[in-house]
């Protein structure tokens, strides 16, 4: 007797690749059949006009402390995600030590009542079997919290026993299940790490056969360039190298998207191995810090809060910033989408433009003083890029789907602020415009992109198809319906569309309706 059977449903991601209209039985958490079933079952879903694919992996995702904030993960799975790759741009919940702990907790214990009492990965998944999960979880050892754990946030060189230290905590964590490791080499305080530290600590992921995932330097004008840093560190030390959120920043620089093309296609033609993800919006989404220039980073938090607080140190903030961005209307481009405290939540969803109106100041004192009343703690939401160039990127065979969000809700602790759309419709827009739409994408290579890729190159065994004696992370979507709501005036919306999921064989949204299910687990990378 099968636990549950789902008829007559147009099933994608087979072992064949070919799809067919069949039945698929499960039980005990795994496909044990799939074809013609007229065995009883415990519960028959219908599946006439519905699509039914393996659970949608999020390749590069960033719901490390989330998963623990609300387990739910209704953002997410309602979006037919079961398996998210978290840790990445250089950020992760383990390993964490020393002052960047303490910060982290701080933060988290204020905001959102989260005790941070971890350090590595295996207290990480310790922790996250206790309080349970919706979604499946891989992680990534973030570099840059390790360098912070480390070194402090200092601008300083990664020598003697520091140097050893990290490479000692990136075997011990990627021994206890850690996939890869990821860099954020324009955040701090990676920014501040050379190409030859990050081929030593590239080099004990290849040992470990395991992935390297970055954030690039500069994804603007020093693109080119950011593309050839991290494609020689892979050259270098043979490890497989995974591009985060390819893009193409700023108008002045969406015609380098041929070079880089190029770069890549050459390096992979000589055997270096390279893939990238992407998300299917034009806006990017990270802290509104990131406009302050490198050398403001050097000693961490409490250092940035001391020169905000100094005139003469702002004089030469504004300076550097115009070096990078002298025209007046960029910043009508970037919108606050989130602070911490109630005092400024007024300022969510507006431009700096219309920030600094507001407030009557001028831009930059606006977001000085902004960034010194949060604590550094305020994201922004950036319109930098080319639909066009979007599409090209997207549509390469060695692209895959990644949101570059954590789990979110439209309400509860983690129903605050104006997010990125992204954060709610990434993969429902991607079939709603890609493959239904614009029919740029085939069924076939959706299911690759949105699965079955990010499984095999992040190491994930038995699931991201649907084949007997997989893992159960089942997807059945409505092609006529599925879309995103999200947007980014009222990003806390679910999409529509995504009916029926089941993760790990547990039925998890039912209708679309999130059953309150908490059937994840976490993947640990052999």
């Amino acid at each position: 007797m099968f636990d549950v059977v789902i008829k007559n449903s147009m099933l994608f991601g087979l072992a064949g690749s070919e799809p067919a209209i069949a039945d698929l039985g499960i039980k005990d958490g795994l496909i044990r059949k799939i074809g013609k079933i007229d065995e009883e079952a415990g519960a028959v879903v219908d599946g006439a006009g519905y699509y039914t694919l393996p659970g949608f992996v999020d390749s590069h995702s960033h719901s490390d402390y989330y998963l623990l904030i609300d387990p739910a993960a209704e953002s997410k799975l309602r979006q037919g995600v079961t398996t998210e790759i978290g840790g990445n741009c250089g950020y992760s919940s383990a390993p964490i030590a020393g002052g960047i702990l303490e910060v982290r907790r701080e933060a988290y214990k204020e905001q959102f009542g989260l005790e941070l009492d971890w350090h590595d990965f295996s207290q990480y998944w310790e922790r996250l079997a206790k309080k349970g999960s919706s979604v499946n979880y891989v992680g990534l050892i973030g570099y840059n919290t390790l360098r912070a754990s480390v070194l402090g946030s200092r601008d300083v060189p990664a020598v003697g026993e520091g140097k050893e230290s990290m490479k000692r905590a990136i075997r011990e964590n990627l021994a206890q299940g850690a996939a890869g490791i990821s860099v954020g080499l324009v955040y701090p305080p990676a920014c501040f790490a050379t190409k030859e530290e990050m081929v030593e600590m590239v080099a004990e992921v290849q040992k470990a056969n395991k992935i390297f995932t970055t954030h690039i330097r500069s994804e603007g004008p020093r693109l080119v360039e950011s593309i050839g840093e991290v494609i020689e560190i892979a050259q270098r030390t043979g490890v497989k190298l995974q591009i985060s959120h390819l893009k193409t920043a700023g108008k002045d620089n969406w015609h380098k998207l041929e070079t880089v093309f190029e770069m890549i296609e050459s390096a992979r033609s000589q055997g270096v191995d390279i893939e990238c993800d992407r998300y299917p919006y034009i806006a990017s989404n990270t802290g509104l810090q990131v406009v302050l220039p490198d050398w403001a980073f050097d000693g961490g938090r409490d250092a940035i809060i001391g020169r905000l607080k100094d005139s003469a140190t702002r004089e030469k903030l504004k300076e550097e910033i115009l070096q990078n961005h002298p025209e007046p209307e960029y910043w009508d481009t970037v919108m606050v989408s989130q602070v911490a405290t109630e005092k400024n939540y007024d300022m969510q969803g507006l431009t700096v433009s219309q920030g600094a109106k507001l407030k009557n100041k001028d831009k930059f004192t606006f977001i000085f003083d902004l960034l010194l009343e949060e604590k550094t703690e305020v994201e922004a939401i950036y319109f930098c890029m080319s639909e066009s160039n979007m599409d090209r990127i997207i549509l390469k065979d060695y692209v895959m789907i990644g949101s570059d969000a954590g789990a979110r809700a439209v309400k509860g602790p983690l129903g605050i602020g104006r997010p990125h759309p992204r954060t709610f419709g990434t993969f429902p827009r991607f079939f709603s415009d890609y493959v239904f739409k614009k029919k740029l994408v085939s069924m076939r290579d959706a299911v690759r992109k949105t699965s079955t890729a990010a499984c095999e190159r992040f190491g994930i065994k038995k699931r991201g198809k649907l084949v007997e004696g997989y893992h159960a992370d089942i997807v059945m979507l409505d092609p006529k319906k599925i879309a995103d709501t999200s947007s980014y005036e009222n990003p806390l919306s679910y999409p529509v569309g995504i009916d029926y999921v089941w993760v790990n064989g547990v039925l998890s949204i039912n209708g679309g309706e999130h059953t309150g299910a908490h059937a994840g687990v976490g993947l640990g990378i052999d």
